[in-house]
Formats: structure tokens, sequence, C-alpha cells
């Protein structure tokens, strides 16, 4: 392989690793913004029913007098596909309210109870699934209870917009890389010819072309390396002839 071509390999192959470097990052940017708008959903539904709760409390309904907080939990979940379920228990460990009706009237793991020390949100994680938890309270700023949603983390099937937005965003990368292949090809022939040049022109002096540029170095080295070959020449014919003249004359 000649020198320009794997110096244009060489170019191709940077500028296909640096495309595909910025697709990566490009993919990491879109997935960390989509972890980040789902924790502000979640953080959102969260506080929504702690709100939800502490205003139902605030009415001086008792915990298990608030029959309303299952449809509203129940509509929420419907509202959020990726809510596998939603669990309101009281302080003493027991599910009042529960999108599972199984669930209902049974004990909270401990780990649920200890978490009602703290007023922050807490979250676990476990195979395809991730629950956060809030404690609400009463008037008197204790804990009431907590609530704990349950969401499913497993990626969910492609709709038909998706699989068309990321065919639409296929075509623009490979559309990028085209072009960019194109330009990066016609720059680097563009630059290898303005460096090559002063030695293309040297070769066609050497050949017996008249010099295109003057004042260069190399055309003008390429010049002198053509009159002294001129001059050799020259000799060798005048020795010939020489010689020639005394054959005749023996």
């Amino acid at each position: 392989m000649s020198l320009p071509k794997r110096i244009h390999a060489i170019v191709l192959a940077c500028l296909l690793a640096l495309l595909a470097a910025l697709l990566l990052l490009t993919q990491q940017a879109e997935r960390s913004r989509q972890a980040d708008m789902e924790a502000q959903l979640d953080g959102h539904l969260l506080r929504s029913l702690r709100a939800t709760a502490e205003n139902f409390l605030a009415t001086g309904l008792q915990l298990d007098q608030m029959d309303a907080l299952q449809g509203v939990i129940e509509r929420e979940q419907a509202a959020f596909a990726r809510v596998v379920a939603i669990d309101v228990f009281a302080a003493g460990g027991s599910v009042l309210y529960s999108t599972d009706a199984d669930s209902r009237g049974r004990p909270v793991p401990d780990a649920w109870r200890r978490h009602l020390a703290q007023d922050r949100p807490w979250h676990t994680e476990s195979l395809m699934l991730r629950q956060i938890g809030q404690r609400f309270d009463n008037d008197l700023g204790q804990a009431a209870g907590g609530i704990v949603v349950t969401l499913s983390t497993a990626p969910g099937p492609q709709t038909l917009e998706q699989w068309q937005e990321r065919g639409q965003q296929a075509l623009r990368w490979l559309l990028l890389a085209v072009l960019a292949a194109l330009a990066a090809w016609a720059g680097t022939s563009w630059g290898l010819g303005l460096l090559f040049r002063p030695w293309r022109d040297a070769a066609r002096i050497l050949c017996g072309a008249p010099p295109a540029r003057q004042g260069m170095p190399l055309a003008q080295a390429a010049v002198r390396q053509r009159e002294q070959w001129q001059a050799v020449r020259q000799h060798c014919r005048q020795r010939m002839a020489r010689l020639e003249e005394m054959d005749h004359e023996a």
C-alpha cells in the first residue's frame, strides 16, 4: 500500500473511532437523561402520595379510616406503567392499603419499619425491581406510617414510535458518517496534494519539464541536478565522438 493510501486509511480509521466514541457518549447521555427523568417522576409520585396521606390525617381521620386513599393509589398505579404496586402501612407495621389485595393486613418487612426513623426517602434494588419509600407524619410531626412504591426496572417493549425514532437516529448517524468520511477523504487528498506537490514538481523537472514555480528550493535542486546530468551526458557524447574519430584514424 502506497503512503497516500496508508494516510487515507489512518485518517478514516481515526474518524470512525471518533464517531463511534461520540455515538457511545450520546447513548450514555440519553440513558442518563432518561434515568434522571424517571427519578424525578418517581420522586413526584412519592411526594404526592405523602401529601395526600397527611392531608387526610389533617382532617381528623384515623389512618384506618382513609378508604379514599385506596382509590388514590389505584389511580396512580394505572397512570404509571412502571409501577408494580403501592403499599401504605401503619407505623405498627401492617399494610392498610395496597394495590395488591393479598398484601392488605400483612406485616411489612422490618427494614420498612426501620426506615420510618428517617424523614428522607429511601430506596432498595432487587432483580428487575426497585422500591422507593417515604414516611408520612401526623399533626404532631411523628411518623404515622409509610408509603412504598414498587417499580419495575425491566426494559419495556418498544413502541412503533420508538422503533421509528431509533431508525431515524441510525440513518442520521449513517449520513453523518458518510459525509464525514467524504469530507475527510477530500481534505486528506487536498492536504497530501499540497504536501507532495514539491516532489511532483521536482520529478517533472528531472524528466525534462520546465519548472512550474520559481524559487522553490526543491525545484532549484532538481534544476541543478538536471543540469549536472545534461553536462555528464554531453561529456559522455564528446568522449564517444573522440573514440569514434580515433577508431577511424586507426
